[in-house]
């Protein structure tokens, strides 16, 4: 489902997504000059849920709802009501490929890690019943040994999730590259 397009650096709502119930809801019940908050609350939509969203990196969901608020302009006691949980859950659903399922769940993973490693301190001064160290050194440094790797596979799959939804959306619009002399100049 492509509802949003990128023009001149402004993420911008195509029309045709008003004409959805569950996006046409948030626009209808909008009553403010030039429907300020409609077009807000779908920003708020695409950067929470859309994979090219540059905070897909924060997995606590709260956390990423404040930090998008407050960098879209949205007021402090906004908050995630049932009509646009409806919208996100619909937006979800019909853009969401296994491709991309795939990446946020490895995302979720590569952030488990993170915070594993994270404990470093607290995994090294661990100690069972007989006072043996539960997680050893070669444990953590083996694991910060293949970051690099991790990271590399991180960025592929991104790709891969960016490649498949350009295909789809050239797909549904219809694009056609002619090769030269073809298109009749």
């Amino acid at each position: 489902m492509n509802l949003f397009e990128m023009k001149d650096w402004e993420l911008s709502i195509v029309e045709q997504a008003w004409g959805i119930l569950a996006f046409k809801k948030l626009l209808t019940r909008d009553k403010s000059k030039g429907k300020t908050r409609s077009h807000l609350e779908m920003q708020f939509i695409w950067h929470y849920t859309d994979v090219k969203s540059t905070y897909q990196y924060i997995i606590d969901l709260e956390v990423r709802t404040e930090e998008i608020k407050k960098d879209i302009g949205l007021p402090k006691t906004w908050k995630i009501d049932n009509d646009v949980q409806a919208a996100i859950a619909l937006y979800e659903e019909r853009s969401s490929t296994i491709i991309e399922a795939l990446y946020k769940q490895t995302l979720k993973s590569a952030s488990a890690i993170g915070e594993y490693l994270g404990r470093t301190k607290e995994l090294l001064d661990e100690r069972d019943n007989q006072g043996k160290i539960i997680t050893d050194i070669s444990k953590i440094t083996g694991a910060v040994s293949k970051m690099p790797k991790l990271m590399h596979d991180l960025k592929a799959a991104y790709k891969e999730v960016v490649k498949e939804q350009e295909e789809a959306d050239s797909k549904k619009k219809g694009v056609r590259t002619f090769n030269t002399f073809e298109d009749g100049i």
